[in-house]
Formats: C-alpha cells, structure tokens, sequence
C-alpha cells in the first residue's frame, strides 16, 4: 500500500519538527532539573505561585500542578520554550506589566536560558520532587 504525498509531506514535517523541539544534547549540556530548575523556582516563582497564595491560580509546587497551569491556561510546554508561558514572562523586563517575577530586577539572562533550554529539553521533573516556597525555609538560628 503507498502513502499518499501528503501523508508522506506531513509524516516528515512532524518527524523534523519533534527533532527541533527536542534535540539530542551531550549529558554535559543537559539542564538538570534538581540542582539548577528547581531552586530558581523556588526562589523566584514560588512566592506567589504555591498553594496557600495562588496567583493567577497558579501553583508550581509540584510537575502535575505545573503542567496544569493556571487561569493564562499552561505555563510548561515541554519541549516548546517559545509556546511556554513560564519562558515568555520571564524573558520580558521589569517595564512590562505581565513580566515575572514583578521586580525591578527581574531574572538573569542566564536564568532565562536555563529555563528555555529546560523546556526545549523536554521540562524533566521528577514526579515525586515538590517545590518549597521560600516562606517555608527553614533558616538556622543565629
């Protein structure tokens, strides 16, 4: 049985697509989850995005929440930085309105690219790995 031209054409525009959403990167270039995402999230989103103060009903303690989104729809798309909302926010300056975090300093540009290059990767959390809002450190006496 053939394939008709525009099942082929399409077949292979997928199959070029998901090979530039998610590339092949040597370990060392790869983003690791637990010691770079995790507490940049924790530090710069979870202050508002937890579950006892849900900003735009949005809570990034744990993958399942995160991936659900908010009441903008999803925040992490994975392998797709430019259609994760999570990406955008954090890449406009402090002068816009919808930016994130809403500080003056607002993130590093290296902070930046390591959640694009997360996402692009394929936004790896381990499921069992949950986020701590900084309100919940625990700091040493003095």
């Amino acid at each position: 049985m053939k394939a008709s031209m525009p099942a082929v054409i399409l077949g292979l525009l997928s199959l070029v697509a998901c090979t530039q959403l998610q590339p092949g990167l040597p370990p060392d270039e790869a983003v690791d989850f637990l010691s770079e995402v995790k507490p940049l999230l924790e530090s710069r989103c979870l202050e508002c995005h937890h579950r006892r103060y849900l900003c735009a009903g949005l809570n990034l303690e744990t993958k399942a929440l995160a991936m659900k989104g908010g009441r903008s729809g999803r925040v992490i798309i994975p392998g797709a930085p430019h259609q994760s909302l999570l990406y955008r926010v954090l890449k406009l300056g402090h002068e816009s309105p919808v930016a994130m975090p809403p500080t003056p300093e607002g993130v590093e540009l290296e902070e930046v690219k390591l959640v694009h290059d997360w996402i692009l990767q394929g936004a790896h959390w381990p499921a069992e790995v949950r986020l701590v809002p900084p309100q919940d450190w625990k700091h040493p006496r003095s």
